[in-house]
Order: structure tokens, then sequence, then C-alpha cells
């Protein structure tokens, strides 16, 4: 028997159960790749939580003056009422990545897009990189796990040492060279062979300088390019003004640094992009340009996104897009702005309130009763504090579901291996309810068996649903690197796709501001997001500032959407202009420090930028 963890991270660690007295008493990491032997303090603790005291166990009805616990029947009653009082068009469905099972995330989707409700774009995390490299490639997989362990790597807006310790300890182990690009000096960056510190939103210069020089040097891949390649000519002639010059006035490296670099991509290593890179201004362009430098080495599978999109797993199926549609979509970053236009919010599988920017008017405006706000959650946390009706969810341990992962090959059956407390329920029985009292159980989405449409969804991996179970783990077959479906059929160095789509041929820059500090989000490695607090503790409401921005040891950021007041450290080690503030959490007075965030989508795939996030600096 085996066990996947479901979490939103590349690694997906797969386990071993081990009982004791009949009951769960750790999960045991498999000792072959791509586990390796070795989880994370995260994958380590989730047997904890099966007994947290945070966990929700019946559902809660909240009224202006009590909270009562009532029936399952009471909840979706009134919940049912809600939904059926209010324009489809005003209802939205908030759900993300907090498992990433398939019946647990996409399955539930099919009842609010039959009911034409509003939807978000799943944006938040990896949407902009993935749209942005599809542009010029067609797709956006790239390199499999292996190939970290053959070449060297550059890790490039990824601290993998914290947040991808797998693929960190394969080029680790490799004892290849490591390189390294980042904003602020990370453990990836200290363990790096090479570390390079770019200034914020200039990572798209610094690539594009990259590949100005290759071709100076005339030491791309000239058949390739022939061959596979559009509108090289066009792309030599844009990068002539990435001067070597123009990149360190621009990124802030030095000429020594970047020839530096420069020659470490001669050596044709892996690139590990990382979903930060989306995050942040020019982040989108900054992918696509990083990405065209393994176009000019002839190197399709030298970079590596995210490979979700590679096994052929049918997403839009589970959510019944293949026969119905959201009335309207909005970008998850303007969630918290664009509350007012919604006047039920139903949540599962995520946290909006602390983990969306702005997200805390989400909750202010459950507070005035602006909105009905209605969570599916294991645990009473922001979202769940804040919302009228609270469901009870079990715990990825506790039910059987599908899990794949965005990096490895390995698709796992995860049977149950607890129960779960109290009267909680799995999130497509809670939908099947719903439907039922909504008067829409007979629609065809709501009739399919939640199995037999994962059976459906996995048959484009080259495995049935029966083979799944049968063997519990199953290695999906590696893509074809060399098929592009773009505009062109090729690697588009000119995007014919993009120019078709109104958007821009060649990865653009706009030089950022350098007016105000910027307010960045490096991964902590006790918690998933906002996950895991119940049992390592709420992470502390501190920022760290190089001395030159330092202006106290309490301070306020504040900008057009709010303030937060926090702990400060003077650190020399935090590049000037930049303000650090590990993982996802609130400042001291509990405000999520989300609340100042930028919610302004990328052009691209939406993702908010909210790792530039633009700031003004006082004493409190």
């Amino acid at each position: 028997m085996f066990l996947a963890c479901t979490r939103d991270c590349y690694d997906t660690c797969i386990f071993r159960p081990i009982y004791e007295g009949g009951r769960l008493a750790r999960l045991l990491p498999i000792g072959d790749f791509p586990t390796l032997g070795f989880t994370c303090a995260r994958g380590a603790a989730d047997v904890k939580r099966l007994n947290s005291p945070r966990r929700v166990k019946r559902p809660l009805l909240r009224g202006e003056r009590q909270t009562l616990e009532v029936s399952w029947e009471r909840a979706l009653e009134e919940l049912s009422a809600r939904l059926k009082a209010a324009d489809p068009s005003r209802i939205i469905h908030i759900d993300y990545d907090g498992n990433q099972g398939l019946l647990t995330w996409y399955f539930p989707a099919r009842l609010f897009n039959l009911l034409g409700t509003a939807a978000t774009d799943y944006s938040i995390c990896s949407s902009e990189g993935h749209e942005a490299i599809k542009l010029h490639w067609g797709r956006s997989y790239g390199a499999m796990p292996e190939e970290l362990s053959k070449r060297p790597v550059v890790f490039w807006a990824l601290d993998a040492a914290t947040s991808f310790i797998h693929g960190w300890a394969l080029a680790k182990r490799a004892k290849n060279p490591v390189a390294a690009v980042d904003v602020v000096w990370t453990k990836t960056m200290k363990s790096a062979d090479l570390p390079v510190v770019v200034r914020p939103g200039t990572d798209v210069v610094l690539a594009l300088g990259i590949s100005r020089e290759i071709i100076q040097r005339k030491s791309y891949d000239a058949e390739f390019v022939e061959r596979y390649t559009y509108g090289f000519d066009k792309f030599v002639e844009y990068v002539d003004k990435f001067t070597p010059e123009y990149v360190e006035a621009e990124t802030g490296v030095p000429r020594t640094v970047f020839y530096k670099l420069v020659e470490f991509y001669l050596r044709r290593p892996i690139t590990v992009i990382g979903f930060a890179i989306g995050r942040t201004e020019n982040g989108g362009d900054a992918a696509r340009a990083i990405s065209l430098i393994h176009a000019l080495l002839g190197d399709p599978a030298g970079f590596f996104y995210s490979n979700s999109g590679a096994w052929g797993i049918n997403f839009a199926y589970l959510r019944g897009l293949h026969v119905a549609k959201p009335s309207k979509v909005v970008p998850m970053g303007l969630v918290g702005a664009r509350i007012s236009e919604f006047d039920v919010v139903y949540v599962w599988n995520a946290n909006p309130v602390l983990t969306l920017p702005q997200g805390d008017r989400i909750a202010a405006a459950a507070e005035r009763g602006d909105i009905t706000l209605a969570v599916h959650t294991p645990f009473m946390d922001e979202t769940a504090e804040a919302a009228h009706i609270v469901l009870p969810a079990p715990l990825y341990l506790e039910k059987d579901d599908v899990v794949y992962s965005y990096w490895h090959n390995y698709l796992v059956y995860n049977p149950a291996a607890a129960q779960p407390p109290g009267e909680a329920i799995r999130e497509t029985l809670v939908m099947r309810r719903l439907a039922e009292m909504l008067g829409v159980a007979d629609h065809q989405l709501m009739r399919e068996d939640p199995w037999e449409a994962v059976d459906v969804a996995i048959r484009g991996a080259g495995v049935t649903l029966e083979e799944l179970k049968e063997r519990g783990v199953v290695r999906l077959k590696p893509p074809n690197y060399y098929t592009y479906p773009t505009a062109t059929g090729r690697v588009e160095f000119y995007s014919e796709t993009a120019a078709r789509r109104g958007l821009p041929p060649l990865p653009r820059y706009e030089p950022p501001p350098r007016d105000r500090l910027v307010l960045t989000f490096p991964p902590n490695p006790l918690y998933t997001n906002s996950q895991f607090r119940d049992v390592y503790g709420e992470p502390p409401p501190l920022v760290r500032m190089n001395p030159s921005d330092y202006v106290g040891d309490c301070v306020v950021l504040w900008n057009e959407y709010g303030e937060v007041k926090l702990r400060a450290v003077a650190d020399p080690e935090v590049p000037r202009g930049v303000a650090i503030y590990l993982g996802v959490g609130k400042d001291l007075e509990g405000r999520p420090i989300n609340a100042v965030s930028r919610g302004e989508p990328g052009p691209y795939g939406g993702t908010p930028k909210l790792y530039t996030t633009y700031v003004y600096a006082r004493t409190c």
C-alpha cells in the first residue's frame, strides 16, 4: 500500500503507511526514487494533524450572537437556500490546491459550472509561467526529474533547498555545479556554486542578455534553430540591445558574474524556473526569456517549470467544462478587491481570507453581512472563522483519491488510511447532496459517478482506474519534446502565437519603479501556504530589511491596499530596497500580511504580482 502527499508541492512524496495497534502511526518515505527515503517537516507531521484540536467535526452555523453545531441536513438546507436566492453570476466558488487529489480539488467544480456561477481563474500560483512559456513552445512541460542528477542545474527564482527538497537533493548528490538566481539570499543561494542576485522585476533582462551573449559567441545550436524554430532573425535583432553593460545597469548583476552565468549556460544545464517568477513584475516575460535560452542551446527538454500538462490528465473533464462553463471568471488576485460583486462565496480546498491578495476584504464583507460565506474545510482557519456556514471535511489520509505530481511522472492511488473524526464528509458527497437540494441531481455532470469521471480523465495518461487501483502506483510515459503546438508548429523565438492573440511576440521589459520598497515572500520551510500552523504555531509577524531601509523595530508597511504592522529586523544580507516576510501569515494585530499584497494580474496567465508588492515604511 502506498500513499502520496497531496500538498501543493513539487516533490509529491510517496509513503508507506505504518500502523500500530490498528491505527495509523506514521508515514514512512519510500527509499526509492523519487522520494529517496526522506521527507520534509510538513510531510512528517500529517499524521499529527489527524487529531488536531482545530479539526472541524460537525457543521456550524454562525448567527449574529452565537455559533451553533447543527446537522448536515440543516447546514445544507441553509446553504442551498442562499444559493437558490442568489443570481448565479453573483455566486463564486473559491478552490485551489490545498489537496491535489483529483476528486478533492477538481470534481466538485462540476456543480457550480452547471449552475453557471462565477469562478476564479486558478491563477494564484503557476498560471502566468504556463501561459507565457506556451506562447513560444506550445507547451510548458519540460525536463524529467532524473535530468537533475545528470547535468549542472540553475535554480531560477526558486529556493529549492527549502521548497523543492528532492530536486535539490538530486542536484547536490550528483556533485554537478549548481547556480541560483534570486532577488534575496535564500538557503539555495547560500549553498549554490554560482549565486546571482538580481533586482526585483529584472530577471527578463538577465535572461535576454544571456541569449544575446550566446548568439554573439555563435555558441547556439544552428542545426536545431534551423530545423525546429521560427523567428530567429527577429529575436537576434531584438536582443541586441541587452548588452552586458545594460544588463548590469538594470539588474545590478556585475559583469564578471554575468559572464560566469553565460559560461554556466554553455555547459547546457537544466534550468528549474520557479513559480515565484510568475508572481513578479515582468515575471511572465522572464519565464518566456529563460525558456528561450534552451531553444538557442538546442535543448527542448532543458528547462523545467511544471510537468502537470505532460501526463495527459483531462482536468477540464473533471470540472465538467466539456458541458458547462462559469458565467464569469475573476482573476484570483482580484477576488478580494471585487468581493462586492457577489452575494454568496463557497470555498473548499483553500483559505482565501489569509492567502489571497486583500483576502481580509472577504472576511470583512462576511462580517458586514454583504455576503454569505460558506466553507468546507478540515480545520478552523481564517476563512472558517469568518464564515456563516462551516462544513467538516476529511484530510487526505482519511479518503480515497488519485494523486498526480507536477514534477515526477508517478500517478498514485491513495486509499484511506484513517477514519475522519466526527461527521466529516468528502467533497464529492457534499456536492451530490447539494445538487439534490438544488434540483440538478439529474444533470449529466451530477449523474456521472465521480470515479468514472476519474477513469475518463486519466485514460489520456495511458492508464485506467482499475489498473491504477490494482498497482497502487503507475509510472507515466515521458512526453514528446519535439512536437510544438504553436501557430507555426515550431518553437517560436518571435511568437506568432502571441501576435495572433494581441500579445507581444517577444519578451518585453518595463523598468519597475524604484521609489518604494519591494515586499516579497520567500517560502517558510514549516508551512505549505497557510497549512501546518496547527502543528508548528503561527509564523512570526516579522519583516527583514536592509539597514539602509530600516526605520525601527516596529514598522508599518502601507500602500494603496492597506497597511500591516510588523516587527522589523535590520539584516545586511537583505538587498537594499527589499523587505522579506517568510511565507504567508499575519501582522502584529492579526491582520493577514496579504492585506497589502499586490493583486494586479499578469498579462499572460493572470497570476497576481504579489512577490513584487510595492510598499512604504514608517515606524509604528
